[in-house]
């Protein structure tokens, strides 16, 4: 942690060189980029924030040199420091880097403070598409600080995750153009719906995790991984494997859902449906027939529109069942989304 003097000892100019900070990167990979574009070390760099000396801390010194691993914070002051050194205002970094973001500001106005905490206490640091980097100049890696551990770059069909253990410019998709037609179709189900169709979409997804956990040898599954070329049983290859299946139940869920009819028979034939897929995709019906039950109970009432959360605008958005509501959050990784454990 570094603590400044207000205002008279803040810095008073930009750094020479300028990096523009990409969407949703962390702040510890923006200011790691920042300081080697002007020929600093990221500890030194730390040092510039404001007047004052560094942490004596070796703790947090090492832990400042692995932004893949850790995120910075600041306080109020300490953001119109870096917005200083940057040369950008304090608040295009803020809609740039979801770690600025109030929920995450560090306590007081008077000293600039930041700290680097060894863990985010939320999200994960996930690898930024080469591709996507360079095209806005970057030549070295970045990071995204995302809600879940993995991201698809359809553009470049490029798997981005939290993984340390493989390259940096994440996994080809070439081979598995489901997987890139799985992320448009979730984005077609939030344009439509808004975040009513991205909690289906976590629904779904929760769904197919627990599938995949009940029989992680589905044909279709290993063959995505040995694509991919990772192990078939890791965990890391959970989420890219389940992708196409994830995004055809949530439409399924959707018109459940779009429906008023939740009786006895209706909740049998929307079963009947749904295993029938899980029969195409060679999936064991008996196996994995209990996540969907779930579901279905969490669902069986409609959804009362007068009953939506404050934040529920009613534009483009699906009302959702008040089971789903009551157990699922409105924002957060996939798992929060969920109606479902």
């Amino acid at each position: 942690m570094v603590l400044q003097m207000p205002g008279l000892y803040g810095p008073r100019q930009p750094l020479p060189m300028r990096v523009l900070p990409l969407p949703g990167e962390s702040t510890g990979s923006f200011v790691n980029r920042l300081a080697h574009a002007n020929g600093l070390e990221l500890w030194d760099f730390l040092q510039r924030v404001g007047q004052g000396t560094g942490s004596s801390s070796d703790v947090a010194a090492r832990v400042a040199k692995y932004p893949q691993y850790t995120e910075m914070y600041v306080n109020g002051p300490g953001l119109e420091y870096l917005a200083m050194l940057a040369g950008q205002p304090a608040a295009v970094l803020r809609r740039a880097l979801p770690g600025l973001a109030p929920r995450h500001r560090l306590p007081g106005d008077g000293d600039a403070v930041w700290k680097w905490p060894w863990q985010p206490p939320e999200g994960h640091l996930v690898s930024c598409c080469t591709r996507c980097a360079e095209g806005r100049g970057v030549r070295e890696p970045a990071w995204w600080l995302l809600s879940d551990g993995w991201r698809v770059c359809a553009r470049h069909s490029q798997w981005c995750d939290d993984s340390r253990t493989g390259p940096l410019d994440g996994l080809s998709l070439t081979k598995l153009p489901e997987v890139v037609e799985a992320h448009l179709e979730r984005g077609r189900l939030q344009r439509q719906f808004g975040g009513s169709g991205e909690e289906l979409f976590a629904d779904a997804f929760q769904v197919a995790a627990e599938w995949w956990r009940t029989m992680p040898m589905v044909l279709r599954w290993v063959h995505r991984a040995w694509a991919c070329e990772l192990e078939d049983r890791s965990t890391r290859v959970m989420p890219l494997v389940i992708y196409p299946e994830a995004a055809r139940l949530a439409r399924l869920m959707l018109e459940f859902e779009q429906s008023d009819l939740r009786d006895t028979d209706a909740r049998g034939r929307w079963l009947g449906k749904a295993e029938a897929l899980m029969g195409s995709w060679e999936l064991d019906v008996q196996a994995g027939k209990g996540p969907l039950l779930d579901w279905l109970h969490h669902h069986r009432l409609p959804a009362d529109p007068e009953a939506q959360p404050a934040d529920w605008s009613g534009r483009g958005r699906l009302p959702l069942a008040p089971g789903h509501r009551r157990l699922a959050s409105t924002s957060g990784p996939l798992e929060q989304r969920s109606c479902l454990s």
